[in-house]
């Protein structure tokens, strides 16, 4: 049931005086919601803005950008028209390149304190639940979307995500809304318009409220969720040494389960791409299993699992180097290696390389095989 007064309030109530941004596409959703707050008195309580994003896909865009201007006008609403073009389709699919684009820009027009409104209903936390099912997620992708979550810098808020689609509907036809209808929508070849348009008609045929209870158990998801996290924070600050690797023999000493709980926490607390099953199994079998004189490796996008004796690294790939490119040097000034590193003279008394022989000059280069080494005091 689309309740506007219960709508407002918790807004109001989470945004405790906040910057509020609507993010308007021109759709029944946002418009509904811009609705709402536009006739009611809640431009006394927050400062309203409304963002609309032209993605350029559409041969109308420039039209609806304008559609929308027109309406925030009628309002008496602050509108900001944004343009943005979308690029990594192939890497990123599509909607997901989309989405990017327009959170890109929005990041740069919102405050750090701010709050950008979503209009996700019940039916889209229903197909979210859907395709995660289908992608084979876990806890946290069954999750879904929350009423509040961060995107990077973005806080989100989604305010109808407990309303049902059909009640959207009847509030616009009943308020006379001219909402824009995108074709894009109607794509099937998208997979959420597929589950859309030819599954789920079936589904709410034969589970009329298959909305409701799939929202509801998106929210048990996310309860199961808090708890891995709790339980991965816990064993990480077992697990986590100075150097911020992990101990292998402390990771190896808990429950497998509880083993790939932590080992996905650490590499999102990284900022790194999660792995896939088989690589977070890799992982433990390949890396961690491996004696300690093997230098093993395991990567994906962006990523490389390494060891050293008890120490588990999660690091960027590793800069290609010429190994037959050599340096000569005679100064104790830094050297630049091909790597990008630097090589730091450090001086000492004692052991070490004598600052004579570094002025009579010096040949570095990487190790190439087949070396001698002569170990202090013994050349």
């Amino acid at each position: 049931m689309l309740n506007p007064q219960s709508v407002i309030a918790d807004i109001v109530g989470r945004s405790s005086g906040k910057k509020i941004w609507l993010a308007y596409s021109g759709g029944v959703d946002s418009h509904v919601l811009l609705h709402i707050l536009a006739t009611s008195d809640v431009a006394e309580l927050v400062d309203l803005q409304v963002v609309h994003v032209d993605h350029g896909l559409q041969a109308k865009s420039t039209e609806w950008t304008q559609h929308c201007a027109s309406v925030c006008a009628a309002l008496k609403v602050p509108f900001h028209g944004l343009t943005v073009t979308v690029t990594d389709i192939a890497d990123l699919g599509l909607e997901a390149a989309a989405r990017k684009a327009r959170y890109t820009a929005i990041a740069g027009l919102v405050g750090p304190t701010d709050i950008v409104l979503t209009a996700q209903h019940q039916h889209d936390q229903a197909e979210t639940l859907l395709l995660q099912l289908l992608r084979g997620a876990g806890p946290k992708g069954l999750s879904a979307m929350a009423v509040e979550s961060h995107l990077d810098s973005i806080m989100l808020m989604r305010p109808l995500l407990a309303v049902a689609q059909a009640d959207i509907i009847a509030y616009a036809k009943q308020h006379d809304l001219q909402w824009i209808e995108d074709p894009s929508n109607v794509e099937t070849r998208w997979n959420r318009n597929y589950i859309r348009h030819q599954l789920w008609p079936l589904i709410e045929q034969r589970w009329p409220s298959a909305a409701k209870t799939l929202s509801r158990s998106a929210q048990h998801c996310a309860e199961a969720n808090e708890l891995m996290v709790e339980l991965a924070q816990q064993d990480l600050s077992l697990l986590l040494t100075r150097k911020n690797t992990l101990s292998i023999a402390s990771l190896l000493s808990i429950s497998p389960a509880r083993q790939r709980n932590v080992l996905r926490y650490h590499i999102e607390l990284q900022k790194f791409v999660l792995p896939s099953t088989i690589n977070l199994q890799r992982i433990i079998d390949e890396v961690c299993l491996a004696g300690t004189d093997k230098t093993p490796l395991v990567s994906w996008s962006g990523v490389e699992v390494r060891r050293y004796q008890d120490d588990l690294y999660f690091m960027s790939p590793l800069k290609f180097h010429n190994a037959a490119e050599t340096i000569h040097c005679n100064t104790l000034e830094p050297v630049k290696l091909a790597t990008g590193d630097r090589l730091i003279w450090k001086p000492t008394a004692g052991k070490g390389l004598s600052s004579k022989a570094i002025s009579s000059g010096l040949k570095i280069q990487f190790r190439r095989g087949g070396e001698q080494i002569v170990l202090a005091g013994q050349g």
